[in-house]
């Protein structure tokens, strides 16, 4: 620590009792007498100093820049730089006179004053790392709600821009943590504020917004995703993200990685709020405009989707390079979950409602045009791929294709036994992934066990008695129903062998092998 006698002197200068030049003669001396490190002396210094006058040095500060942008900044860049080495210790950031200067410290980030802007968010990132921080923004959501405004306003928005990728990236993990009605409500009305910048801006915010945006909804739970609706409803942030993101889809000469960058925002709200999202499309809505983007976001999430499968495929059998080429068509993944999303949504959803309610059949049956496409494409992938390596390589080099391609297929055969037979090889894999893999198999047993049910049902068996069957290894697959509506699965080996790992019913090898 430094000198006790030096200390105490800077805190004599800074306290309420000084005049305005002796405390600005303090912040002069700080920097030179106590090292920016030492806890225990700038706790001693801010538990005694007039945190006010730095306040009033930041107010007056702005208002200069305002008059003058070229002008003198110094008074800013003292205030600043002394905020900045008291936010550098937990114990002082989160007081809460250090909390009370958040607003200001937003001000002086948006007004695009070169380095004291940029100290003002590294500032504001120091404070913004403690919960008690983020609890203020989200209590008092006009605070970050300003700095969105502003940065529609900026030359250059990009500083600001990933500040407040950083500032809802936390809310959301501290909202993951905190279901409190203000705080829920004080997140949405940031994130719908930030939506609909995204929505509106024709400048370079708007791809900036972006990533700030999917990494807002990343860590949102559907829990805390239909809590917050509850608490404030999601429609208007939806329609903005929904928007702002078909415009960038539409964009084929923009840059690609924005475009896979909307999808993955895309994909965010169908996994959070699916109704919100696709409840347009299945009635005859009252707002035309928003049935058409849900269509048109939903056709080119598949074709986006086949497009990803198509740089895949056009690699040569014998290629090494099976990591790089999966990695080329990362984004089928994420048109699957889109896809997925909807197909879960709609048959739910049709199951639930009655007879007499209005449904648009037409767009219905268009949308499933779309998606069966891209199944039919993702199966004929899938067995390319293991055409070129195994099942196991496929797997370790694509889990997370694996695992959201199975999901999305499990869906589509849970509905329509039509693409039984071409996806006959399929059964085969995931009974591989399910029996080897700790890490998936219990995800992909849980994706696929719908599709055995289904089968089953076009086929007029009872599920628990074929399970019990199997246990006792007495199958007779007795088909009542119709054979054009039967799936071609049941009765086959590979259909028993995957009931077995999904039923968790030990094989003959196993049982073989447990005796020995």
């Amino acid at each position: 620590m430094a000198p006790l006698e030096q200390v105490e002197k800077c805190a004599r200068l800074l306290s309420r009792k000084s005049t305005d030049d002796e405390k600005f003669a303090g912040l002069l001396l700080l920097p030179r007498v106590i090292d920016a490190q030492d806890t225990d002396a700038w706790t001693l210094i801010f538990d005694a100093m007039d945190i006010r006058f730095i306040e009033r040095l930041m107010r007056t500060g702005i208002k200069q820049a305002d008059e003058q942008r070229t002008g003198d900044q110094a008074l800013l860049n003292i205030a600043v730089s002394v905020i900045d080495v008291l936010a550098s210790h937990a114990s002082i950031a989160t007081n809460t006179r250090m909390l009370d200067r958040i607003p200001t410290l937003c001000t002086v980030a948006a007004m695009e004053i070169d380095k004291v802007s940029a100290d003002a968010i590294s500032v504001l990132c120091k404070l913004l790392a403690h919960d008690a921080a983020i609890d203020r923004v989200l209590h008092d959501s006009s605070i970050l709600v300003q700095v969105v405004d502003a940065a529609s306003k900026c030359s250059d928005p990009r500083a600001i821009a990933q500040f407040l990728d950083y500032a809802l990236n936390r809310g959301s993990h501290y909202i993951h943590t905190h279901h409190d009605t203000a705080v829920a409500r004080g997140w949405a009305a940031v994130v719908a504020s930030t939506a609909e910048a995204f929505a509106k801006s024709h400048t370079v915010l708007k791809f900036e917004l972006i990533a700030a945006l999917a990494n807002a909804l990343e860590p949102i739970t559907v829990d805390d995703a239909h809590y917050i609706d509850e608490q404030s409803s999601c429609i208007s942030l939806i329609q903005s993200v929904s928007s702002g993101c078909i415009f960038v889809l539409k964009q084929k000469t923009e840059a690609t990685q924005y475009t896979d960058q909307a999808l993955v925002l895309y994909s965010h709200l169908t996994r959070l709020w699916p109704h919100h999202v696709f409840v347009g499309l299945v009635h005859n809505a009252t707002h035309a405009v928003h049935q058409k983007e849900a269509e048109l976001a939903l056709r080119l999430a598949c074709v986006e989707g086949q497009s990803a499968i198509d740089s895949m495929m056009i690699a040569p059998p014998d290629s090494q390079a099976d990591r790089m080429r999966i990695r080329r068509g990362w984004k089928l993944s994420v048109c699957a979950e889109i896809a997925a999303a909807w197909l879960e949504w709609v048959t739910r959803w049709l199951d639930d409602q009655p007879e007499s309610t209005n449904i648009d059949e037409a767009s219905i049956y268009n949308m499933m045009n779309e998606v069966q496409k891209l199944a039919s494409s993702v199966v004929n992938f899938m067995l390319d791929w293991k055409e070129r390596t195994s099942e196991r390589l496929m797997l370790e080099n694509g889990a997370d294709l694996i695992v959201s391609s199975v999901r999305f297929l499990a869906l589509w055969l849970a509905t329509d036994p039509k693409m039984h037979q071409a996806a006959m090889p399929i059964l085969s894999m995931c009974t591989l992934w399910i029996v080897h893999s700790p890490e998936h198999g219990a995800t992909i047993a849980e994706y696929v066990r719908p599709c055995i049910s289904f089968a089953l049902e076009t086929c007029g068996i009872s599920e628990a008695q074929y399970a019990a069957d199997l246990m006792t290894r007495e199958l007779h697959h007795d088909r009542s129903q119709a054979e054009e509506f039967a799936s071609p699965w049941v009765g086959t080996i590979e259909f028993d062998d995957l009931a077995r790992a999904v039923y968790s019913i030990p094989s003959d090898e196993d049982m073989l092998r447990d005796r020995k």
